[in-house]
């Protein structure tokens, strides 16, 4: 086993490399970016051969962050909000009421071609997980997940040097869980800062 003292000054000596090295590429190598997803539609079975649609539409958001390390290669890192899909029980007199939350976790290598000075096409694969929650007002909860290859593509415009609006496509995969049969693919719209 190394001393400690030598594994001290390797891990000062890495940091002080990677730190220099981030220093000399900061502007422009790390980026933030919030969009606005379509919410997507859910059914709920009710019975052996009857089943209802979500009643709202909720709101969905897609948090992300990157790192370039070339001109066109980054590496993402994605967190989905998607809201949660609302039921009523059909019945007569019922005030029964259900809901599934759903959520989603991205890791993704992301390639862009610049078309021009201010629109970029882009493309990215990586993995999702996928989470979904149950709960009703019979206070009945119960949750699953999936995990499943990730593919985007998009177009995105330059507003200034740091800011863009990138429009993408992202399919997060499709599985059959104790809640059903879920296929998770967003049309996002949103902003991207580079710093």
């Amino acid at each position: 086993m190394k001393p400690l003292t030598h594994r001290l000054l390797t891990l000062i000596a890495f940091t002080t490399t990677v730190g220099a090295q981030a220093q000399t590429h900061a502007a422009d190598r790390y980026y933030l970016g919030l969009s606005l997803a379509t919410p997507g539609e859910a059914r709920r079975q009710v019975g052996p051969n009857a089943s209802i649609d979500n009643e709202n539409n909720p709101t969905a958001l897609k948090l992300y962050a990157g790192m370039r390390f070339t001109k066109d290669w980054s590496a993402e890192l994605g967190y989905g909000a998607f809201g949660s899909w609302r039921f009523s029980d059909p019945a007569a007199g019922s005030r029964d009421k259900a809901k599934i939350a759903s959520q989603a976790f991205t890791v993704a290598a992301r390639y862009s071609w610049d078309l021009d000075e201010t629109l970029a096409l882009f493309g990215k694969l990586g993995l999702a997980l996928n989470r979904f929650r149950y709960s009703d007002t019979w206070s009945q909860r119960a949750s699953d997940r999936f995990t499943r290859p990730l593919w985007g593509a998009g177009v995105e415009w330059k507003i200034t040097e740091c800011l863009s609006l990138p429009l993408e496509f992202e399919y997060l995969g499709e599985a059959r869980t104790q809640l059903g049969k879920f296929r998770q693919e967003k049309l996002e719209v949103g902003l991207r800062y580079r710093f």
